[in-house]
C-alpha cells in the first residue's frame, strides 16, 4: 500500500503525516465544543477545505509520498464527514448530501472503508507505521463508523489491539537506531521507560493542535473565539488567499 517516506525515521520524531493534518484538526475543533458546532457560519466549509488543501501541501513539502497523502485524506475526509454529521451545524444535511468521501473518492461508504483501508495498512507492516498512527488518532478522537452500530466493545477490542501493533513498530524502529546517536538521560529517559510510545504520539499530535489553537489555555472557553482564530491563523499561513475566506458569523 503506502511506502516508506523519503525522510529520516527516529523514532523520537515528529509523525509527519500527523503534521500535515495539523491545521485541519484545529479548524474542527469548534464542532466539538458545548454547542456542537450551531454557532458555526454557513459558509465554514471553504474553511474546512482549505484545510485539506494545506494537508496536501505540507505533505508533499515533507516529501510524503503520493500513497500516503491519499490515504491520509481518505482518513481524514472520513473523519471530518463523521464529526460534521454528528454536530448541530446548520450546513449539516446539506453536507450529509455531498459528504467529502463522495466527492473525493465518489464513495458513500467511509465509515466501513475507514476500516477497510486501515486493515489493508496493517497487512503492510511498519512501513506504514506513520498513516497508521494516524488512524489510530482519529479513532482516540472519537471515529466510530459503522462500530457505532455493531457495538462500541469491538471497537473498544480493535484500539487496544493496533495500539500494541503501534508499540512494536516503534520497538523495530528503536532498535534500527544508529549506536553513535545522543544518549537518552534525565526527564525524557525517565518518561519513556514509564509511558508507552502511543501515548506520547497522541501527546505530540495534541502540542502540534494547540499550537494551532494557542489562543486560549482553557479548552471550555474556546468555542467563542475558535472560528475567528482558526481563521486568523489560516491567514497568516496563506496571506494571498486571506480576502477569500469568511469570517463566522455569531
Amino acid at each position: 500500500m503506502a511506502k516508506k517516506n523519503k525522510q529520516t525515521n527516529h523514532a523520537n520524531q515528529v509523525n509527519q503525516v500527523l503534521e500535515s493534518c495539523s491545521l485541519l484538526f484545529a479548524i474542527l475543533k469548534p464542532f466539538r465544543s458545548h454547542d456542537r458546532g450551531a454557532s458555526i457560519a454557513a459558509d465554514y466549509k471553504k474553511t474546512i477545505m482549505s484545510g485539506f488543501d494545506a494537508l496536501e501541501r505540507t505533505a508533499y513539502e515533507l516529501k510524503i509520498n503520493a500513497p500516503t497523502i491519499k490515504e491520509t485524506k481518505y482518513a481524514m475526509a472520513a473523519f471530518v464527514d463523521e464529526t460534521i454529521l454528528c454536530s448541530d451545524w446548520s450546513e449539516r444535511m446539506a453536507w450529509m448530501s455531498n459528504p467529502l468521501q463522495l466527492q473525493f473518492f465518489g464513495e458513500h461508504l467511509a465509515g466501513e472503508g475507514f476500516f477497510k483501508h486501515l486493515a489493508k495498512l496493517r497487512q503492510a507492516g511498519a512501513a506504514n507505521t506513520e498513516i497508521i498512527e494516524l488512524y489510530y488518532v482519529c479513532l482516540q478522537l472519537g471515529f466510530e463508523g459503522v462500530y457505532r452500530l455493531q457495538g462500541m466493545e469491538q471497537l473498544m477490542a480493535l484500539q487496544v489491539d493496533l495500539r500494541s501493533q503501534l508499540e512494536d513498530y516503534k520497538k523495530i524502529k528503536n532498535r534500527q537506531l544508529s549506536p553513535t546517536g545522543l544518549p537518552e538521560s534525565g526527564f525524557i529517559s525517565h518518561m519513556r521507560r514509564e509511558v508507552p510510545n502511543w501515548a506520547i504520539s497522541v501527546f505530540t499530535v495534541a502540542i502540534i493542535f494547540f499550537t494551532y489553537m494557542g489562543y486560549s489555555m482553557i479548552i471550555e472557553n474556546q468555542s467563542e473565539n475558535g472560528v475567528k482564530d482558526i481563521l486568523a491563523l489560516h491567514d497568516q499561513m496563506n496571506p494571498r488567499k486571506a480576502n477569500r475566506l469568511g469570517t463566522s458569523k455569531r
